[in-house]
């Protein structure tokens, strides 16, 4: 259709496409662009655009589109003369007070549900994500009947069965922002960052883009154990998901209600998108936040108390010495190595699945663009603590490290495109560590090189974080620490 080159035209003329920050491990890959604003403005237009594109077929869509277009690029013209910039860009102050308030609520949260756990909870947000876009437009998308709600659900087996396809989604980073509860629903609200390439009609386009994804479930239904949530089973007899479209499981032949059993998608808004260019590959912007203070969870000595009654440390300050020597400086040291070397494989049992596949992505965009990402002299100058979180199922640390090292991009020909090969660069990032509640294996024996289930080579772990050898999935750290997060200063919340 020749009108399809006029919307992607007037789509163009209304997205920014900002440069992108450098890209060390945590050091700057943008998966909502340069707007630190997040929602509202153009991204909330262009949600709108990319829902109508997604949920009416073509012939309709495409009008409708052009026609809002035009309306936004009129009404946009008239009050340029009048528009001002306001930065939404959140203060220390601000974030810093939000992390206060929503470990409250989590604390509250857990007085109703002694189940829950975030680290679990934000991996089956992870899942139900991944698996939404993956099943987009086919025949499988039955498979998520009881995980959606009514209308999101219609919505989606609406679509023309194979009219589009959703790849290479990489989540960047997935934040809960709001708990709400009342006498008959609890209600969870996350804004997800990602990046996917969706074809439509053989036309790819890289989307960069940030959501809001709303979970509800029955008030008193207790959150379920990792074995049922990772995978998203059944929730009834815990098979692997394969429902009808009337939400009825193929094993126990169950009817699973949304919300009766598990948490369910109520609402989902697309807050900003907007297309991914590689041209700011080799642009470094100065880094923001490095001397804020560090963000401290409030009740944290409530939970190092708890964790260390848990494992019987009478020493804390012990403990926390080891574990910054033994843990965090040494993954810290062989990430970046890995990330230099360009052998990220090398520590895939060292990262949980969202973290290796994140960084992965910007491994091959580099190599793609004939660019290449150079880290040398790395030199940690100190570790802070800013949270320890303990439920029934997982244990997690937060540091703050603050580092420096030589950090530029050079193409294959060893060109500098960004950075410096002489200046040292200072900064510092929030990595967050889990691992199973309950695993008492000392920090001091841990072996980089060896699988923490059964002692072999490390060597054979595959794409997924299985050990070749012993058949374990080991990237979930059901045996070891896993580093699961790397947010920048200025996009940590706690």
């Amino acid at each position: 259709m020749k009108i399809i080159p006029i919307v992607i035209f007037l789509l163009f003329a209304l997205i920014v496409i900002p440069d992108l920050a450098h890209a060390r491990p945590g050091g700057g890959q943008s998966y909502s662009g340069g707007d630190s604003g997040g929602g509202g403005g153009d991204g909330d237009l262009v949600g709108l655009i990319i829902y109508i594109l997604l949920s009416l077929p073509p012939e309709i869509s495409i009008p409708l589109v052009i026609i809002i277009i035009v309306f936004y690029i009129l009404s946009k013209r008239k009050k340029k003369a009048s528009a001002q910039t306001i930065s939404s860009v959140p203060t220390y102050e601000n974030r810093n007070t939000n992390t206060i308030n929503m470990d409250s609520r989590i604390e509250n949260f857990k007085n109703s549900d002694l189940n829950f756990s975030k680290t679990l909870f934000l991996d089956f947000v992870s899942s139900i994500y991944l698996k939404y876009y993956s099943l987009y437009s086919k025949r499988e998308f039955s498979n998520l009947k009881p995980y959606l709600s009514q209308q999101i659900f219609d919505n989606g087996i609406r679509v023309p069965l194979n009219s589009r396809t959703v790849t290479e989604n990489v989540i960047g980073n997935i934040n809960i922002v709001s708990i709400l509860e009342n006498p008959q629903i609890t209600m969870i609200t996350t804004d997800i960052s990602a990046n996917f390439t969706m074809t439509i009609g053989g036309k790819s386009t890289r989307y960069i883009i940030k959501e809001r994804w709303t979970f509800a479930r029955n008030k008193g239904v207790l959150s379920l154990g990792p074995e049922k949530m990772r995978d998203l089973k059944c929730p009834n007899c815990g098979a692997a998901s394969n429902f009808s479209d009337a939400g009825q499981c193929d094993h126990c032949e169950t009817f699973i209600e949304s919300g009766k059993m598990q948490w369910f998608v109520s609402q989902l808004n697309i807050l900003h998108q907007e297309a991914y260019s590689t041209q700011g590959l080799g642009h470094y912007s100065p880094e923001v936040g490095t001397d804020y203070p560090t963000i401290v969870q409030s009740n944290i000595s409530d939970y190092i108390r708890q964790f260390s009654n848990n494992h019987g440390i009478g020493d804390w300050n012990g403990y926390w010495a080891g574990f910054t020597d033994n843990i965090v400086s040494i993954y810290f040291q062989e990430i970046y190595k890995a990330w230099n070397d360009l052998k990220w494989e090398k520590i895939r049992h060292l990262v949980s699945d969202r973290l290796y596949d994140s960084y992965n992505f910007w491994i091959v965009i580099y190599k793609s663009q004939g660019l290449r990402n150079r880290l040398e002299n790395i030199s940690i100058h100190r570790i802070d603590m800013a949270r320890v979180d303990v439920d029934k199922f997982y244990e997690s640390f937060t540091v703050r490290v603050f580092a420096s090292c030589l950090d530029y991009v050079e193409t294959t020909t060893g060109q500098l495109k960004g950075g410096s090969k002489k200046d040292a660069r200072f900064y510092s990032e929030y990595w967050t560590f889990i691992r199973r509640t309950g695993v008492e294996k000392e920090e001091s024996e841990f072996n980089l090189n060896t699988c923490p289930n059964c002692g072999a080579p490390a060597d054979k772990m595959g794409q997924a974080g299985v050990c070749e050898y012993c058949n374990t999935k080991i990237s979930t750290g059901d045996f070891s620490w896993v580093l699961t997060r790397i947010v920048q200063d200025e996009e940590y919340v706690g």
